[in-house]
């Protein structure tokens, strides 16, 4: 039996990109770490009752209006 997500049952995830990945203070984990929790988590999560949307490599604009539209937000412009 699947568990009943907690939360709302979508999740967004957003695949590590080489080309943009950078460590800092928050990510100290290195880009191969991230790969393996990437994969982990794309397998757990449905597993949990939650849906994946995975954003595009494409550019902030892109991918935000990629969330507003899997929302179903129709007046962007007010968003921004």
């Amino acid at each position: 039996m699947r568990a009943q997500p907690r939360y709302d049952s979508r999740v967004f995830m957003t695949p590590p990109w080489r080309e943009i990945y950078v460590g800092d203070a928050e990510r100290r984990q290195g880009f191969d770490a991230a790969v393996a929790e990437y994969e982990r988590l794309a397998e757990a999560y449905p597993l949990l009752g939650y849906r994946l949307d995975v954003l595009p490599r494409a550019s902030v604009a892109e991918r935000a209006d990629f969330v507003l539209n899997r929302l179903e937000i129709s007046d962007q412009s007010t968003l921004r």
